[in-house]
């Protein structure tokens, strides 16, 4: 595949899985997560895919919004790796929390697309104002 094409096709999947997290669309999730995901949460929780499609479900995470910069992605043979700030709006175990993080994740390309294998996030320090 064409590497600006890989590219266009990979943000097109991470803006689809950041709808589907703020829908709560677990039905979408399914198709863009990889059965073997490594979801490591800013809190240092590690979740596989059923786990973490499980507290979406079940209202324990909620997500209201997120904000992405600083995105950059590298295309390798048939991988992906995106890294990037992101700021999170969301209510986890009935708390509304402001996540300002750093991320990176990690995509497969599969015959149905891409799918996310792993996302690690962390917090940024709080600035001196």
């Amino acid at each position: 595949m064409e590497r600006t094409t890989a590219v266009a096709q990979l943000k097109l999947a991470d803006e689809a899985r950041y709808r589907a997290m703020l829908a709560g669309d677990i039905a979408a999730l399914e198709g863009l997560l990889a059965e073997e995901l490594s979801y490591t949460h800013s809190s240092a929780l590690r979740e596989g895919k059923q786990a973490y499609l499980a507290s979406l479900a079940n209202g324990r995470v909620r997500y209201l919004d997120a904000r992405l910069s600083d995105v950059e992605q590298t295309i390798y043979d048939g991988m992906a790796v995106m890294h990037g700030m992101v700021v999170i709006e969301a209510v986890v175990d009935g708390v509304e929390r402001t996540l300002d993080n750093r991320f990176l994740s990690v995509w497969k390309h599969r015959g149905s697309g891409w799918q996310m294998v792993a996302w690690a996030s962390t917090p940024v320090p709080a600035r001196a104002a």
